[in-house]
């Protein structure tokens, strides 16, 4: 199994270039005023492959200015050769078209899946049988596994999409793989909701969005709710769910042809750090 690190810091992606990955995801996957600078992507860029690692280009769900910004972003990294960009707008996969070199590939705010939803009950309802099952199926499918949304993006150029470590999902995973698609499977974080407003900001009482501090570099919130029995937690502008991958799970990636696991980097999987990059590795290659 090959393991990619995912971070939109530069000293976390000092540390990462060190590590037994074998590519580095540099960008915010889903905060827009994250997108680093021109300058700090082309550091990014250098520094990770100076270290014979592949790189990717990792972008949000962007502001009309924000599709202004990014272009000078695509510009570079279309001359500079062939590279994957993760998109998670529609604007920034029809600027694409523009910029040849550069493959995209779907994020997770392209790739809907109902079962981010942290609560399972939602399948578990006192129903009849054959009524369960229909809910059970919609629930762990996602966007793609259908035929018209898949020729829909293979228009485009998309080889490659990110998922979530979902078990109960892996089937329909197999379906994806089996049509084309390189899956890529984000470990231990799954989003549950994005905000358009951070909380973050709000709680930390950042006057201004656009001036914001990022708090988010240091800290994040966990969210407790006894009734619901749920583990939450606030990073940023995301909600998301915290879980262990269990060997028992992995099982049913066996006979599947993933890309890659990706590995995020930031104070809510307390991996910040080179030695807990390669613990992490070795953790999750032990599963297989």
């Amino acid at each position: 199994m090959k393991f990619s690190i995912q971070t939109e810091d530069l000293n976390m992606l000092k540390e990462s270039v060190q590590s037994n990955c074998y590519r580095i995801r540099f960008g915010p996957e889903f905060c827009e005023l994250k997108t680093p600078s021109l300058s700090q992507l082309k550091e990014a860029y250098s520094l990770v492959t100076s270290k014979g690692k592949e790189f990717v280009y990792v972008t949000p769900f962007f502001s009309d200015s924000g599709l202004k910004k990014i272009r000078e972003h695509l510009t570079f990294l279309n001359e500079i050769g062939r590279n994957d960009i993760v998109v998670n707008d529609l604007g920034t996969l029809n600027l694409l078209k523009n910029y040849p070199s550069l493959k995209p590939h779907l994020g997770r705010q392209l790739v809907f899946i109902p079962a981010r939803c942290p609560w399972p009950q939602i399948t578990e309802r006192k129903i009849d049988s054959l009524a369960k099952s229909y809910v059970e199926e919609l629930f762990y499918q996602t966007s793609l596994n259908y035929i018209s949304t898949i020729q829909f993006y293979k228009k485009w150029g998309v080889d490659g999409i990110d998922v979530d470590w979902i078990p109960k999902c892996f089937p329909n995973y197999e379906f994806l793989a089996k049509n084309g698609f390189k899956l890529s499977i984000h470990t231990n974080l799954t989003p549950v909701t994005v905000t358009r407003r951070c909380h973050t900001a709000r709680f930390s009482r950042e006057k201004s969005i656009e001036e914001c501090s990022r708090p988010c570099s240091r800290k994040a919130f966990l969210l407790k709710h006894d009734l619901l029995n749920s583990n939450l937690a606030l990073y940023g502008n995301v909600v998301f769910q915290v879980k262990d991958v269990k060997s028992e799970e992995a099982k049913g990636l066996y006979n599947m042809d993933v890309a890659e696991l990706v590995i995020s980097m930031n104070p809510l999987t307390k991996i910040q750090k080179l030695e807990s990059i390669n613990s992490k590795i070795r953790e999750l290659d032990s599963l297989f």
